[in-house]
């Protein structure tokens, strides 16, 4: 399945909003999601806290991120989320096996 590197900011910094970012990406972490997420998504990694940022970083697994769609644009609207990237990881021997392709060449 694939593997999806997700950064989250978090909207307005408040003590409510750091509650609830606490309690939804540790539920997350052991497994336990709102029902608006969709049954093959699963945290594989994480989650971590930048340092520098209100952001959340954790790698998780699922067929079509399109699919949380309607649970991201909840927490936008609740204001708990500001914005987020996704970006897709591959394995090393993915680019192990495309430099041996094109080295052969």
């Amino acid at each position: 399945m694939p593997l999806f590197l997700n950064e989250v900011w978090l909207g307005d910094i408040k003590p409510g909003l750091i509650e609830e970012a606490v309690t939804f990406f540790g539920n997350l972490s052991v497994g336990t999601k709102p029902d608006n997420l969709p049954p093959d998504l699963r945290m594989i990694a994480g989650p971590w806290l930048s340092a520098e940022e209100a952001k959340v970083m954790f790698i998780f697994e699922i067929d079509d991120p399109s699919t949380m769609f309607d649970a991201y644009a909840e927490r936008v609207v609740s204001g708990l989320f500001a914005r987020r990237k996704l970006t897709l990881l591959s394995g090393w021997d993915q680019m192990k096996a495309y430099t041996d392709r094109v080295a052969s060449a």
